[in-house]
């Protein structure tokens, strides 16, 4: 056994290793020949994949049904991997274990640990699905028999983002990166409904109208069809719809449990701001890119940082003012101070730029300070991106501090917009910082673009947008809300809240905040019907967000047996994957586990687990 844990540790090296290249996606299953230390890395054939989708309004629940093949004639064994989309929330797994579908329980931790050490002592190779980092997930397969194939399930939620009026639902089929192999047959259902009329509903497969069928049922229910056979996809499933609110700005989805005599209902609100708002544009801008330079930026996102302070410095005007902070154990600015953006100014800063190297720990809290240290005259156009992909290793440590003291130093109220690259870096200390100085945390992955999203940014970052955002939901006496506060709202984006109440109706709800320090209100009605019993996945998003809220306050205070408990209990009530629990699939046949030496032995056990410790 400690041979086999010791060649299963040179395999997650390798899938450690190629995680920062792994796109989105849905279900890739690598292998290896067992107990061999050289042994070639298989790619599993998808021999058929199916997707059911409910989407109501902005909320998507998508069932993966997926079946490999192993077409080697060796038993292997393997890693199922799969990347979700942000946002999205595991909370259903199934496996097929001798022809029977075998749904997974969830338990604490602990519980799991136990029954996975008791398996270990009896010689078993059981099968681990763990999360590795921001919605990554491994599952362990033994064995793949030679000539067989594997089918596994997976369901997830997901809010889907809204963009200049377009919600779009993406399902990744892009296979490049993982195989060449056609897929022997795709399938992929919708059923979407919208509370109001749509004016438009695409798909990225419109083109292909022998393979989709897209059926108006009214003009708030449509459903689609997309379905091949041995296809080979270079690019994601898309569907793209349009509504029409009218003068609605606000929209509600709520769920009433079976037992709503004892459980009060759950709701989510989308708040779309207009797409122009009071105030005017910003000509004349004071800016600052704070960027990290630790030796974590090595390689690819130090190339991309490159193209995105490029970009940033192409984007100034010969109104502007700007500088650039550059940070790992030390600071180093471009200028002492901020400096028009002529074109001889542009000029060297690119020279400074394509001269940075990646060396050296992170020290947040003193490339803040030096940031905020210089002469910003107009809080309503001046503004710091900071962008970092790692923790503090250097400096103040204690991201409570970090906060505070930047919150101190920031006397002229400069908004700071953090962007945090990877699956690294401390997000609670960002999304703090960004909420308290009139920001907005921008997370992107490490294949996605920075420059495109230094570039979404800087051109947004000076329209107009509602700060302090707070909801007033009146007589609908909400209650338990996540997030607690709202970010600021740009114009044309939306802003997200889940809670609970004690009795459905229709409501004022006033949203009120202020635009460059005029106070701006709106306010609608809205209806929060507690019969809704359709849509279970309103209260395992709440149950999904208050637990989010639950561990951030765990990694401030420390792993308090109170806030563990909550965490634990929601988990399990909600079906949300934690630290602290683990989801399990237990074969039903024989009560037993059989040897990974038995040839004819099959999967005894699959367990979901968080990285533990987490962080």
């Amino acid at each position: 056994m400690k041979r086999l844990l010791c060649l299963t540790a040179i395999f997650l090296t390798f899938l450690f290793s190629s995680q920062e290249s792994l796109a989105v996606g849905i279900g890739r299953l690598y292998a290896r020949y067992p107990n061999m230390d050289n042994s070639p890395i298989f790619n599993l054939r998808i021999k058929t994949l199916s997707a059911d989708v409910t989407i109501r309004d902005q909320m998507a629940v998508t069932h993966v049904d997926q079946e490999f093949f192993n077409d080697n004639l060796a038993r292997l064994e393997g890693f199922y991997v799969f990347q979700l989309l942000d946002g999205a929330n595991v909370n259903e797994m199934a496996l097929w274990i001798g022809g029977v579908r075998v749904p997974y329980v969830i338990k604490r931790r602990e519980e799991a640990v136990i029954i996975y050490r008791d398996i270990v002592r009896r010689m078993v190779d059981p099968a681990i699905l763990e999360q590795l980092g921001k919605n990554l997930f491994r599952l362990r397969i033994f064995p793949i028999d030679p000539r067989s194939s594997r089918r596994i399930e997976i369901q997830y939620l997901q809010p889907l983002p809204y963009t200049t009026g377009t919600i779009q639902y993406l399902f990744p089929l892009d296979m490049t990166d993982y195989t060449s192999a056609p897929i022997e047959r795709v399938a992929i259902s919708i059923d979407l409904q919208s509370q109001f009329p749509f004016t438009s509903v695409e798909t990225s497969v419109d083109q292909f109208p022998t393979a989709t069928i897209l059926t108006k049922l009214s003009d708030q229910h449509y459903t689609i069809v997309y379905g091949v056979e041995n296809v080979k996809f270079a690019k994601d499933y898309a569907l793209r719809f349009k509504v029409n609110p009218g003068a609605v700005q606000m929209q509600a989805l709520t769920y009433a449990s079976p037992d709503s005599l004892k459980e009060s209902p759950y709701y989510i609100l989308w708040v779309t701001m207009p797409d122009t708002l009071p105030g005017g544009t910003v000509r004349a801008r004071e800016l600052t890119f704070v960027a990290d330079v630790s030796s974590s930026m090595e390689g690819v996102r130090l190339r991309q940082l490159k193209d995105a302070l490029n970009s940033f410095v192409d984007l100034l005007t010969g109104e502007d003012k700007f500088n650039i902070v550059t940070f790992a154990t030390n600071v180093v600015s471009f200028r002492p101070d901020l400096v028009y953006a002529t074109p001889v100014m542009k000029d060297q800063a690119k020279a400074f730029i394509n001269q940075l190297v990646a060396i050296g720990l992170t020290n947040i809290e003193a490339a803040l300070k030096q940031s905020l240290s210089q002469t910003y005259t107009d809080n309503i156009g001046s503004g710091i991106i900071f962008l970092t992909d790692g923790e503090p290793t250097w400096g103040e440590l204690n991201p409570d501090s970090i906060a505070a003291r930047t919150r101190r130093q920031n006397v002229k109220g400069v908004r700071i917009f953090p962007i945090g690259v990877g699956t690294d870096v401390s997000l609670p200390l960002l999304e703090k910082i960004a909420q308290q100085n009139g920001g907005i945390l921008t997370t992107v992955t490490a294949n996605d673009s920075i420059a495109l999203t230094v570039n979404t940014l800087v051109q947004r970052l000076f329209i107009p947008a509602l700060a302090t955002p707070t909801l007033d939901y009146s007589l609908l006496a909400a209650y338990d809300l996540y997030p607690p506060s709202l970010p600021t709202i740009f114009s044309g984006e939306q802003a997200i809240q889940t809670g609970r109440f004690p009795r459905g109706g229709t409501f004022d709800v006033k949203l009120t905040g202020t635009i460059r320090g005029a106070t701006y209100q709106v306010q609608n009605r809205v209806a929060f019907p507690d019969t809704d019993r359709s849509m279970l996945a309103i209260a395992r998003f709440w149950g999904a967000q208050k637990i989010q809220y639950l561990l951030n306050l765990i990694r401030q205070v420390g792993e308090v047996k109170e806030l563990v408990d909550q965490v634990v209990a929601l988990s399990i009530r909600y079906s949300v994957l934690t630290p602290y629990t683990a989801f399990l699939v237990i074969e039903p046949f024989t009560g037993f586990a059989t040897s990974v030496d038995d040839e004819k032995g099959n999967v005894s056990q699959f367990e979901l687990l968080q990285n533990y410790p987490n962080p």
